[in-house]
C-alpha cells in the first residue's frame, strides 16, 4: 500500500502522507507513465454516494411534497369546471341560441346557487319571449281572421254593384256600411289594447261617482236587453265611496262586461249590475243566470280574441277583445277583474 498524495483533489487534508487503507468496492485505476506504474487512482463509492443519496432525498421529498397539491388542484379545478364552467358554457350556448331564434333552448338548473338563479332566470327568459312569439303569431291570425270576413262582404257587395248584380241603393249599400263600421270599431279596439298593454293610454284621473257610471251604462245598454228579452238591472247601497278612476274608460269596461253578458244570455234571463263598498276599495259585479264558462276556460276568458265557440263565427256577435280591454283598463287604473262561475 502506497500513501495519499492528493484526497479528492486537495493536498492539505488529513488523509494526505498516510498509508491508503483500501475499502471493499473501492475503484483502483493504475496511473502509468511512459510504461512505468507511478501511483494508483483510488475512487471511493461511498463518498460519491453519500452526496447523490442526499440529493436525490431531496428531490423525492420536493416531488413528494409537489404531487399531492399538485393532485389536490387538479381535482379543484375538475369539481370547479364540472359545477360551474360547464353550467356557465350550458347557458352561454343556450343565449347564442335564442338570439338566434331557437326561443325553444333552455338549459338544466344545476351548479351553486347563484348560478341556479341565473339559469333559472335564462329559462324564465326563454319561455316567455317563446310566449310571446306564440302570442305575436296567434295574434296577427286573429287579426287576419277578423278582418278577412268584413272585407270579403265589402268586396263582394261591392263588386255586385260594378257588375250590376246589386243595384246601388240602400238596400245594397247599407251591410257594406255596416261591415265599414265593424272595420272601424275593430282598429280602434286594437289601437286602445296596444295603449292600455304598453302602458301609454292616457287617463284622466278623477273621483268617480260608480252608481252614476253604472246607471248610465244601463240605460244605454236597455233597449238591447228588452229587444233580446233580457232584464238588465242595477243594485247600488245608499252610500258608495267615491272611486279614483278615469270615468270614460271605467265607464267602457262596465259596458264591454255588460255587453259579453248580454251576447251570452239566454232569453228570459237576468243580467245584473251590482256595486259593493269594501274595505280597500269598492267592487262592481255583473251577474247574469246564464250557461256560464267551464271552468277551464275561465282563465283565458280575458285573452285578447278568445271567444267561448270554437267556430269563428259572428253569430253571437263581437271579436273577442271586449274583455281583453276590459282587463287591461281595470289594470292600468289600479285595480283587479276575475270571472267566476255562481253556484
Amino acid at each position: 500500500a502506497g500513501r495519499v498524495r492528493l484526497d479528492q483533489g486537495r493536498s492539505a487534508t488529513s488523509l494526505v502522507g498516510e498509508l491508503y487503507v483500501g475499502h471493499r468496492g473501492d475503484i483502483l485505476y493504475p496511473l502509468v507513465v511512459e510504461e512505468a506504474q507511478v501511483g494508483t487512482l483510488a475512487i471511493d463509492q461511498r463518498a460519491g454516494l453519500r452526496p447523490l443519496s442526499l440529493s436525490t432525498r431531496l428531490l423525492l421529498s420536493i416531488a413528494f411534497l409537489s404531487f399531492f397539491p399538485g393532485i389536490l388542484t387538479l381535482i379543484i379545478a375538475l369539481l370547479l369546471a364540472q359545477r360551474v364552467v360547464v353550467p356557465l358554457a350550458e347557458v352561454i350556448t343556450a343565449a347564442r341560441a335564442v338570439a338566434a331564434g331557437d326561443l325553444a333552448a333552455r338549459v338544466e338548473a344545476r351548479g351553486p346557487d347563484d348560478l341556479r338563479d341565473l339559469i333559472e332566470i335564462f329559462n324564465h327568459m326563454a319561455s316567455t319571449l317563446e310566449q310571446d312569439a306564440q302570442d305575436r303569431r296567434a295574434m296577427l291570425a286573429d287579426i287576419a281572421h277578423e278582418l278577412r270576413t268584413p272585407l270579403t262582404i265589402i268586396r263582394g257587395r261591392l263588386e255586385g254593384i260594378i257588375d250590376g248584380v246589386y243595384a246601388a241603393d240602400e238596400e245594397h249599400v247599407v251591410p257594406v256600411l255596416e261591415e265599414v263600421y265593424l272595420l272601424e270599431r275593430l282598429v280602434e279596439d286594437l289601437r286602445l289594447l296596444t295603449l292600455a298593454e304598453t302602458h301609454q293610454l292616457p287617463l284622466t284621473l278623477m273621483p268617480v261617482e260608480l252608481a252614476d257610471l253604472a246607471a248610465r251604462a244601463v240605460r244605454l245598454l236597455e233597449a238591447e236587453a228588452l229587444e233580446k228579452g233580457i232584464a238588465i238591472s242595477v243594485e247600488v247601497p245608499a252610500q258608495v265611496p267615491l272611486v279614483e278612476a278615469d270615468p270614460q274608460r271605467l265607464g267602457q269596461v262596465i259596458s264591454n262586461l255588460l255587453s259579453n253578458a248580454l251576447r251570452y244570455t239566454p232569453v228570459g234571463s237576468q243580467v245584473v249590475l251590482s256595486i259593493r263598498g269594501k274595505l280597500n276599495g269598492v267592487e262592481l259585479a255583473v251577474s247574469d243566470n246564464g250557461p256560464g264558462v267551464p271552468e277551464a276556460d275561465l282563465a283565458r276568458i280575458f285573452d285578447r280574441f278568445w271567444r267561448q265557440e270554437r267556430a269563428r263565427t259572428r253569430a253571437a256577435g263581437g271579436a273577442g277583445l271586449g274583455l281583453a280591454i276590459a282587463r287591461h283598463l281595470v289594470y292600468v287604473e289600479g285595480g283587479t277583474i276575475l270571472a267566476e262561475n255562481m253556484v
